[in-house]
């Protein structure tokens, strides 16, 4: 019986999640039904009198993933072991504790580590560090969203429904690990975000003709260069 599920981690296409505080692991083949990638800079504005325009110093680039795929089972026992990877990851949004603090009180416990995952998908959701590249990106989910699809059916065990295909959605906010930016005209990271470190042709893009252009810019500015 040809088995998606072994050709999905074979081939480097499955989406896994990593709860670092427990080190548990939950991965799924990627079906994916969407995909977005957001980068957001943020300026800050300080209006000085005299000048037009406010000045606008920078604060800082944020990044944040959109995504969502299906979960396909087919049949009863994959069903079972598909929900119950779900369960886990559901797990996975709480925080670790400690072991209780006076005997006989569970709830006598002090926060250890926050719910901070690790996420990997092929290279759209990767390390673009070399010595930590299968490791994925480490950041926040702001939580998943589980959909099942009424309309292909469900297994039904006892007093269990279990869906024959689900949706998960959630969005994740990378955190960066190492140094992002520019040493005069080569970037500290040169794999970011995707992997691609050159042109089909193995060349690399030339950006030296740009530096006379940013110096000129600079000198026009308040501060100067």
């Amino acid at each position: 019986m040809f088995n998606y599920q072994d050709v999905a981690k074979r081939n480097n296409m499955n989406i896994t999640f990593v709860h670092l505080a427990s080190n548990l692991l939950v991965e799924f083949p990627a079906f994916l039904t969407e995909f977005s990638d957001q980068y957001s800079v943020s300026w800050g504005s300080e209006a000085v009198y005299g000048r037009m325009d406010p000045i606008k110093p920078y604060q800082g680039t944020t990044r944040t993933l959109s995504v969502a795929f299906d979960v396909l089972s087919y049949n009863l026992d994959n069903a079972k072991d598909n929900f119950y990877k779900y369960n886990k990851l559901i797990q996975m949004l709480y925080p670790a504790y400690s072991e209780p603090l006076a005997s006989g009180n569970k709830r006598a416990r002090t926060l250890k580590a926050p719910p901070i995952m690790r996420v990997k998908f092929a290279n759209l959701i990767a390390n673009s560090d070399g010595a930590s590249a299968d490791k994925g990106l480490v950041g926040c989910i702001s939580g998943f969203t589980f959909n099942p699809k009424r309309e292909v059916g469900w297994f039904i065990e006892k007093d269990s429904l279990l869906p024959k295909v689900f949706n998960i959605s959630f969005n994740f906010d990378p955190q960066h690990e190492h140094t992002l930016g520019w040493e005069k005209n080569k970037f500290l990271g040169d794999g970011f975000p995707y992997g691609r470190t050159s042109l089909a042709s193995g060349k690399k893009v030339d950006t030296s003709a740009g530096i006379a252009d940013v110096k000129a810019a600079r000198a026009k500015t308040v501060t100067g260069g």
